[in-house]
């Protein structure tokens, strides 16, 4: 099926009941979907019990069950498992299966994916700050998601140089602030979930490529959006970006071309790399 039009803003999901029924219409229509909620409504018990539950336990796959054992803080716990139990449900979800029938896998360089009887291989992305879980699910294409409270302090003078091209350095210089503090923090986001998609991660010096022009070069796709309310706790950039499923992920020198384009201060932004 060929993605229809844009893909909606993410959609907000309250635990392991959904609602499930906007994901799977948006996972039919577009071949992906992103959610978000908060961590701790995917807990059936108290993190300081996580470690005693062992029917919980049971739905992690053995390299997660060996991650967790590694994690010192009953919160931290609690949000890799409710993390694992969100990609589980939604790939369930949008899959027709049910989330014990999810075998959660990782590539190399530790990009997440997703195998289930009768659906194949689905790729995967997940993101966090604060109490806020995000997940990213496609059908075929490469995606990677990115979150942060629009708030959080990110002076340009102490970090632009070393999350920014030049064109982009430029852009944003022309800014007033508070303006290029979101500016700068909302690229950043889109550069975190790109190098996420790529599976590289931070490996991949941010201020070594040009956001816009390995989108507008390569067949990217992306979406920023600005998601608000005590269901998101707080107001949080929320970005994605995607491989278009008929382009193949070439070397990185041949996406880089020369064509800056300001980040501008919408609430929502779709580009088609036209």
């Amino acid at each position: 099926m060929t993605p229809d039009g844009p893909p909606p803003s993410p959609l907000p999901l309250t635990g392991p009941d959904g609602p499930w029924r906007p994901v799977r219409q948006a996972y039919a229509a577009h071949g992906r979907v992103v959610v978000h909620g908060r961590w701790r409504e995917w807990l059936p018990l108290d993190p300081q019990d996580l470690a005693l539950d062992q029917d919980l336990r049971g739905m992690l796959d053995e390299r997660d069950r060996r991650r967790l054992r590694t994690l010192p803080r009953p919160a931290a716990r609690g949000r890799f498992v409710a993390s694992r139990l969100l990609l589980k449900h939604l790939v369930a979800a949008v899959s027709g299966t049910a989330p014990e029938a999810v075998c959660l896998a990782y590539e190399p360089g530790g990009r997440p994916y997703a195998r289930c009887a009768g659906a194949g291989r689905v790729e995967l992305s997940l993101s966090h700050t604060g109490d806020l879980l995000v997940a990213g699910v496609s059908r075929r294409e490469r995606i990677g998601v990115d979150v942060e409270a629009s708030g959080r302090p990110m002076r340009y003078a102490d970090v632009g140089r070393r999350l920014c091209a030049p064109a982009e350095r430029a852009a944003l210089a022309d800014l007033a602030e508070p303006e290029r503090e979101r500016g700068l923090l909302r690229l950043w986001t889109l550069k975190e979930a790109y190098t996420k998609a790529l599976g590289c991660g931070m490996r991949l010096a941010f201020a070594e490529f040009e956001f816009d022009a390995v989108v507008s070069g390569g067949g990217w796709r992306f979406t920023i959006s600005e998601v608000n309310g005590d269901h998101s706790a707080g107001s949080h950039f929320i970005s994605s970006v995607w491989r278009q499923h008929e382009c193949s992920v070439g070397g990185f020198g041949r996406e880089l071309v020369e064509r800056p384009r300001r980040f501008g201060n919408n609430r929502m932004r779709v580009y088609d790399g036209g």
